[in-house]
C-alpha cells in the first residue's frame, strides 16, 4: 500500500506510534514505537528499541 499525502503529513508531525504484530501462535503484541520518518512511497521508519517480541513476530 502506498502512503498517502495525509499519512505522510501525520508521520512528519508524530513522534510516537503503536505497532501491533502477531506471533506464529496468533498471539497479539502491541508496543509503543518511536516514529522517525517515511521512506519512499510505502515504508515507515521506526525505532527498534528493546522489542524482542516485535522483531520475532
Amino acid at each position: 500500500m502506498e502512503l498517502t499525502i495525509e499519512i505522510k503529513k501525520y508521520l512528519e508531525r508524530s513522534v510516537l506510534g503503536w505497532l501491533a504484530t502477531v506471533s506464529s501462535e496468533n498471539e497479539p503484541n502491541v508496543s509503543p514505537k518511536e516514529i522517525f520518518n517515511y521512506y519512499g512511497t510505502d515504508k515507515i521508519i521506526i525505532a527498534n528499541i528493546a522489542s524482542p517480541r516485535t522483531v520475532q513476530n
